[in-house]
Parts: structure tokens; C-alpha cells; sequence
């Protein structure tokens, strides 16, 4: 499952904005918000979700903003480090291996809090019900 993130970084905190199922359509949204130059950087991301293997890989597509403009200047001008790649899609085992947990302990909680819901639901029905049979003998 591939989702595309779009972040925006403000007062040196970054925030995902929107979370798009179409690439093309994330990178509109980003160069219309890039536009709006509300954020000094913005970065669209894409996530990738394999749930045979409950793996995540996340890699950036897309940078801008006004600050960003700065930094490929100086980019341009410092000199290029040469390297091995890493391995999905340059995200490393520990952050791969943290993402995962981090989906398994959100989704554990995404079903706890409906399950409790409605355990609270049934028994104040029950309750209301054996209420009404009481008050109805009571005459």
C-alpha cells in the first residue's frame, strides 16, 4: 500500500499537512501549498506498506520551500560524498524495524478503543432495560 505525505516545517517543527493515495496529485498539492509560501520547507513522502512482510519504507520525492532554495545553492557548491546505498530506499534497519512497532502498538489501540466503546454501550442498554421491567412492576 503506497500513501504520499505531504510535510510542511514551521517555527522548526515539521507536521504532515495532507496524506494523498495519488502521487501526481500529492505533487500538485505541494507546489500549490509551496506556492502559498506559508512554510519555509516542505517535502512530500512516500510510504510504502507491505503487509505480507509488515515492513515500511519511506523515501522523500519532493523538497521545497523558501528556505530550500537556499540549501541547493549551497549544495551546489560543497563537494558530492560518495557512498554505498542503503538498503529500502535509503531508510535504515533501525528505523524500519521502529516504524513497525509503531504500527502494530497504533493499530492495537485503534481496535481497543471501539471495543470498549461498545462494552459500555451494551451495558448501559441492559441496564435501561432491567431499569423499565423494574419500574413497570412497581404500579
Amino acid at each position: 500500500m503506497k500513501a504520499f505525505e505531504i510535510h510542511t516545517f514551521k517555527d522548526g517543527q515539521w507536521k504532515i499537512d495532507s496524506v494523498f493515495d495519488d502521487r501526481e496529485l500529492a505533487l500538485h498539492e505541494a507546489r500549490k501549498v509551496e506556492e502559498g509560501g506559508r512554510y519555509a520547507r516542505l517535502r512530500v513522502i512516500e510510504e510504502n506498506y507491505d503487509e505480507v512482510s509488515d515492513l515500511t519504507t519511506t523515501r522523500t520525492i519532493y523538497r521545497g520551500g523558501s528556505a530550500n532554495q537556499n540549501d541547493k545553492k549551497r549544495r551546489a557548491t560543497a563537494p558530492r560524498k560518495t557512498g554505498t546505498s542503503r538498503p529500502h530506499g535509503g531508510v535504515g534497519e533501525e528505523a524500519v524495524r521502529k516504524s513497525r512497532t509503531d504500527r502494530s502498538q497504533s493499530q492495537k489501540t485503534n481496535v481497543l478503543v471501539p471495543v470498549l466503546v461498545l462494552l459500555i454501550l451494551i451495558l448501559a442498554g441492559v441496564a435501561a432495560m432491567f431499569a423499565m421491567q423494574y419500574f413497570s412492576l412497581q404500579k
